[in-house]
Formats: C-alpha cells, sequence, structure tokens
C-alpha cells in the first residue's frame, strides 16, 4: 500500500481511539447519568451579585 493510505488509515485510527478513550471516560465519571438536570440550575430564583467595586446602597453607582 502506498505510505499515504497507510497515514490516512493511522490517522483515522488515532481519531477513532481517542473518541472511544473520552467516552469510556464519561461513562465510568457517570458524565451520562443524568443529562436533564444541567438546564435547571439557571432557573433557580437567587439574588445576583453585587458588581466588584459598587454599592447596592447607594444606587448602584460608584461616583452617586
Amino acid at each position: 500500500m502506498p505510505m499515504g493510505l497507510w497515514v490516512v488509515v493511522g490517522w483515522m485510527a488515532l481519531v477513532s481511539l481517542t473518541g472511544l478513550i473520552f467516552i469510556a471516560w464519561g461513562l465510568c465519571t457517570h458524565q451520562f447519568d443524568d443529562v436533564e438536570a444541567a438546564k435547571y440550575p439557571m432557573l433557580e430564583d437567587c439574588e445576583p451579585l453585587d458588581w466588584p467595586g459598587r454599592s447596592a446602597a447607594r444606587g448602584g453607582s460608584k461616583d452617586a
């Protein structure tokens, strides 16, 4: 076989093995157990943090 074909086959094997390793890592670390829970924390009702260097008591402006 030509050398270029070996390079292509080698890259395909490397990419495939890398993908399989990442999938196995995700399964071992339970990344795929609860795919629905990731969208709910942004909907929690909590007070926003103040901007650094600003006071909420003074209307949010540093110069006011």
